[in-house]
């Protein structure tokens, strides 16, 4: 791939500013950096995330939720999936490449197209610091918090499924000098080893760094399944004048891991198999390691005025070569054969266009304009930006079918390696965006905002035989949204908000352009911060309703499929979410969802409801703090039952899972000190936390009861 130009335009900026800080006056003193020594806060701070703006979420037309970094350690978060379930509306998608890397669901919808622009298996995406990326391993070592902005984002950032995202927060750079240790240990094989130093470089503190590493591993009580990651990443900001920092981050993670396929359907519920029981016995690990590198620059113009840039580059190595059950024998293009009937039993199983070989490239370069100005009696807070976004697949594709297996007497542990010889005709896969983007935030005066946001993308897209011409498409999106703040500490807000989740290429038989996935949003909520602003809620009702969906239709040539638009579906609900500090003992964080979703338009699923999502969902989390030194805590997480897939055919059975844990503080060597046990499942509950939408044979299980501890040791 060809450099993009806002490598160099990033660098000119960054060249021309720095000097102009360089020309300024020197400052006496640097601003003062805040210090959150909070780490016990469940409350979550206010966040730049939903507006791109730092704006206070009494303020905010949007639902926007904040997992803190409290919340994190007390629950001894090692998976992204375990954050999330914090969240009313966010629910699971069958996910692939290991358990670092969870496809979730908001709002009904999931949060990347299973089928348009890309394979069935699909790509975890998320978004890392702001950015978009798909097929990344997430370290919960090196994270911050997590957020999550409900309903349609993609006016601001584009290229957002209209469910909302998922934006994962690094941990900062501290100027304060320090460093840490942390060590956990568990059943079925866990162990993660976490060291991390930050501080300034330097006497007036203008240069500071942050050296981080993690390794973690972990087997299975599920057969094959094996996740380890390695991460390391390496900050270091500069910071010329009061005026200008710059950042370089530099982050290196290398995955291996079995994906766990889980059961098959057998009738209208999962299989009545052995907890441990999976079919996915590849003789080799798959793996991804993946290298980015991202620059940001902040410089204030004037008292009113700044400019944020950020570039990130990324690339991947990856190594995909799971073998996946599936009913149906598609090797023969036929169920005939009694090896495999079609009934799940006995069940097929295939290299399914595996990419042993495949490389992964993004380039995004963004620069966002901030000021603040008085027009005609009013305060507005202007936000223009400008987004480049650039991603690529490449790769050779293999298809082969292996043995198949009885569910219940299967012979596994033998399947012999890929084939070279089974490579399938190659695919171009990539995406170009083009963005400009403008929004005005305005006080009216008595409590009242108004928002309005539009944006304007360029695209193009494939996902077709090499030489196929790109499909080249423009949107423009708007975003509307009003607050009443109508007492100091509540306010309610209305918003309506387009947005275009993914250019869908070409049909792959007709060669036709597709239309562009679209989401529209109605929603209307209330928010309060009780306690002196300890504790805050938001409710939220809402219409969501998604169409030019995409879906596959099977053609002569198996394993192949037609990628289509075929319809319309619709989410509504109500949303409750609510965290903070109850007393000087208690922190909370709760959420419940009702959510309805309905299939509108389509020829074969028209009125089904979608998969995965169950109608109720709820969660509640409290940590007691019995004195200065111990303190302990426990949950409930639940949901009602979801449909299997798409057909409604098979239900995943509703549950409620039960956590808990005990936490001791002390010093030891000059160190805080903790010492934590968590035991998750706790009464050892089977479930089963997700499926495939288009497979009845990927129902993925839950984990029985298991304990872990961990020691940490801050200097």
């Amino acid at each position: 791939m060809n450099k993009l130009p806002p490598l160099t335009t990033l660098a000119l900026a960054c060249l021309t500013l720095t000097a102009h800080a360089q020309s300024e006056t020197p400052s006496q003193t640097l601003p003062t950096v805040k210090v959150d020594g909070q780490r016990d806060t469940y409350k979550a701070p206010d966040t730049a995330t939903g507006n791109r703006t730092l704006t206070p979420s009494l303020q905010s037309p949007q639902s926007v939720q904040v997992i803190s970094r409290a919340v994190l350690d007390d629950q001894n978060t090692l998976q992204l999936s375990d954050a999330l379930r914090n969240v009313s509306g966010v629910q699971f998608d069958f996910g692939f490449n290991g358990s670092a890397m969870p496809l979730t669901i908001l709002r009904g919808f999931p949060s990347v197209s299973m089928t348009a622009m890309g394979a069935m298996s699909g790509g975890s995406t998320y978004y890392l610091d702001g950015t978009k990326v798909t097929g990344v391993p997430i370290n919960m070592a090196n994270v911050q918090s997590v957020e999550v902005v409900k309903g349609p984002a993609s006016v601001l950032y584009g290229r957002a499924e209209p469910g909302g995202l998922v934006n994962v927060i690094s941990k900062p750079i501290s100027s304060v000098a320090s460093w840490s240790l942390e060590q956990t240990v568990g059943q079925y094989g866990l162990s993660r080893t976490a060291v991390e130093a930050s501080g300034a470089l330097n006497d007036d503190r203008s240069l500071r760094g942050r050296v981080s590493g993690s390794y973690s591993t972990a087997d299975s009580v599920r057969d094959f399944v094996r996740d380890k990651l390695g991460a390391f990443s390496a900050a270091l900001a500069w910071q010329p004048s009061s005026q200008t920092t710059l950042t370089a981050t530099l982050d290196y993670s290398d995955q291996r891991y079995r994906t766990d396929y889980g059961v098959p359907a057998a009738g209208n519920r999962p299989a009545d198999l052995p907890w441990s029981r999976q079919f996915n016995d590849s003789p080799e690990l798959s793996s991804s390691k993946t290298t980015s590198l991202r620059l940001e620059l902040e410089h204030r113009l004037s008292s009113q005025w700044q400019i944020k840039s950020k570039l990130l580059s990324l690339r991947s190595d990856t190594s995909e070569v799971d073998i996946a059950p599936y009913r149906v024998d598609l090797g023969a293009g036929t169920t005939a054969d009694d090896s495999c009937p079609g009934t799940g039993n006995p069940i097929c199983r295939y290299y399914f266009n595996v990419r042993p070989d495949g490389r992964y490239k993004l380039d995004q370069f963004n620069v966002d304009l901030i000021g603040r100005l008085e027009a005609a009696g009013l305060d507005h807070t202007l936000l223009f930006g400008v987004d480049v976004y650039s991603a690529r697949k490449t790769g050779a594709l293999y298809f082969q079918q292996v043995s198949a297996v009885d569910i219940y007497e299967p012979a596994l542990g033998h399947t012999a390696p890929l084939d070279p010889s089974s490579r399938v005709p190659d695919l171009d896969d990539s995406t170009r965006w083009t963005s400009v983007y403008v929004q005005d935030q305005v006080a009216l005066g008595h409590g009242v905002f108004l928002t309005g946001a539009l944006r304007h993308d360029r695209t193009s897209a494939i996902y077709a035989a090499p030489g196929t011409e790109p499909n080249k498409a423009s949107f423009t999106t708007p975003r509307l949204g009003a607050v009443w703040q109508f007492a100091p500490n509540q306010s309610i807000y209305a918003q309506y908000q387009d947005a275009v989740s993914t250019n869908n290429g070409r049909d792959t038989v007709t060669g036709a352009a597709l239309p562009a996935e679209r989401g529209r949003q109605f929603e209307v909520g209330h928010k309060v911060e009780l306690l002196d602003g300890k504790l805050s809620s938001t409710l939220a009702v809402y219409e969501l309703t998604k169409r030019n969906r995409s879906g596959q239709v099977p053609i002569d040539e198996a394993p192949y499929y037609n990628i289509v638009t075929v319809g319309k579906a619709r989410s509504r609900g109500l949303e409750w979410d609510l965290s903070g500090q109850v007393s000087r003992s208690v922190s909370v964080i709760a959420s419940y969802a009702y959510t309805d979703t309905r299939v509108l338009e389509d020829p074969s699923y028209e009125g089904k409801r979608l998969t995965n999502v169950a109608r109720h969902a709820g969660s509640v989390w409290a940590r007691y703090a019995i004195d200065s030194q111990w303190s302990t805590g426990a949950g409930v997480f639940a949901q009602g039952q979801r449909e299997g897939d798409l057909g409604n055919t098979f239900q995943l059975p509703g549950y409620a899972r039960v956590d808990a844990m005990l936490a001791y503080r002390f010093g030891w060597a000059g160190a805080k000190a903790s010492l934590q046990l968590n035991v998750d499942n706790l009464f050892d509950k089977k479930y089963y936390t997700a499926s495939h939408p288009w497979s009845q044979d990927w129902i993925k299980l839950g984990s029985p009861r298991a304990a872990r501890a961990t020691l940490r040791l801050d200097y």
